[in-house]
């Protein structure tokens, strides 16, 4: 069975949020959106099982969307406007849908995250049961593998341009 991991940037990580500003713009020079939201009013706070906040009062997301890469990158910044992490979707697609108004991407289940320099990557187990549960073809697993090495690639080598947008100028 084929899941639909299509996901719009206008409604995502808002779980407990009650209240939120949104806003996004089409970044011609760099070919992306970039949405920004400011969590005005939060139920509980999103922390990690390591203790770290990601999500809270007066705490941004940040949201790019390159319409020429296989990946989106998610920042997280606290009140004091300081980035916390990155967090990459590596994507089948990246787009903008008229109809919502509002860009999107579909989901290839492996994410990579940059904190403090360090590089982890996440949900290879998901990986490969969409893969055994043919919820992605061998194609779309190969580019999801080679997008992850290539973007990590690009980090380490700090040659990824969406790295070098001063994104805090948005907020």
């Amino acid at each position: 069975m084929m899941i639909n991991r299509t996901k719009y940037i206008y409604k995502t990580y808002l779980r407990d949020v009650n209240r939120y500003k949104y806003n996004f713009f089409e970044d011609k020079e760099n070919n992306c959106y970039i949405s920004i939201k400011k969590i005005l009013e939060i139920e509980n706070p999103f922390c990690t099982k390591h203790g770290g906040c990601l999500i809270d009062n007066n705490y941004y997301i940040i949201e790019v969307v390159p319409l020429d890469e296989n990946y989106c990158i998610r920042l997280f910044i606290d009140n004091k406007k300081h980035i916390i992490l990155y967090y990459f979707d590596i994507t089948k697609k990246n787009g903008f849908d008229k109809e919502f108004n509002s860009p999107y991407y579909d989901d290839l289940y492996l994410d990579v995250v940059l904190k403090d320099g360090s590089i982890r990557v996440l949900d290879e187990d998901e990986l490969e049961i969409a893969l055994e549960e043919k919820n992605i073809n061998k194609d779309e697993y190969h580019l999801a593998i080679n997008k992850k090495d290539e973007l990590i690639k690009s980090l380490k080598d700090n040659t990824n341009k969406f790295m070098k947008i001063d994104f805090i100028k948005y907020l």
